[in-house]
């Protein structure tokens, strides 16, 4: 009989921390789509008076199926949204981020993760697009820095697409960008990419896990008109492009 009334653990909890919600995943489990949609609304019930960021532990989740996935991309009830996780499996698993409609962050660090949740909006990229990145010629080849942790709105993306018009306005060069640490791209900012930038070629430099599964999506949903390729090294990205375009040291 005791047996028969064994409590059942829930697969999340969720608490309120005043300017920020608390959600934790048990360990284990896999997240389908009804868990999505059972957290969003246990999220904009919890706040009737308007969004608030969500802080949320990934913990140690066995598997995020396609159709949560897709869900958890495309969540507004949070104003943010920063995940913790415990490993380079949890930071696999929640690689989708990047895409997501909230900014979306991953940490190792609950501290850092709520210093993030509690910061000014107003001092996220999207308020500056020029702070955003750093681009300059070395030689035939356009170089880009985007700046840590930056998430990449459409308007960061038309900044770019300027700035490389104003440093090579006749002749459509190679590009070089290191992600560093890319947090976010919208579709928008995707889309602006493939169809306005004048390149002659795309090498993605990162090697953060999430990194090839940005340029994967961006080849196969956006398909840019130059050739685009991942590497986890700048030296690689360079090679690849003196190859294709026999350029000289730069």
């Amino acid at each position: 009989m005791r047996g028969s009334q064994q409590q059942v653990l829930p697969r999340y909890t969720l608490s309120d921390n005043g300017d920020f919600l608390c959600l934790r995943w048990a360990s284990g489990v896999t997240l389908q789509a009804e868990d999505i949609h059972s957290t969003i609304a246990a999220v904009t019930a919890a706040s009737p008076r308007g969004r608030r960021p969500l802080l949320v532990h990934i913990g140690r989740v066995e598997r995020i199926t396609p159709e949560a996935k897709q869900l958890l991309m495309d969540d507004t009830c949070s104003t943010r949204t920063a995940v913790v996780g415990v490993d380079e499996v949890s930071r696999v698993l929640t690689a989708f981020n990047y895409r997501s409609a909230t900014p979306s962050r991953y940490f190792t660090e609950e501290a850092d993760a709520i210093a993030w949740l509690r910061e000014d909006p107003g001092s996220d990229g999207a308020s500056a697009p020029m702070d955003a990145f750093r681009a300059e010629m070395r030689g035939d080849v356009l170089w880009v820095e985007c700046e840590s942790s930056t998430d990449v709105t459409n308007a960061v993306a038309e900044a770019l697409v300027t700035e490389v018009h104003q440093l090579s306005p006749t002749v459509c060069p190679p590009m070089l960008i290191r992600l560093n640490h890319l947090v976010s791209l919208t579709e928008e900012a995707l889309h602006s990419l493939a169809t306005e930038l004048d390149i002659a070629a795309l090498a993605i430099v990162g090697a953060e896990p999430g990194d090839p599964i940005i340029t994967a999506y961006y080849k196969q949903q956006h398909h840019p008109p130059y050739p685009t390729r991942h590497f986890t090294t700048a030296g690689a990205a360079q090679e690849w492009l003196a190859d294709c375009f026999r350029l000289g040291p730069g």
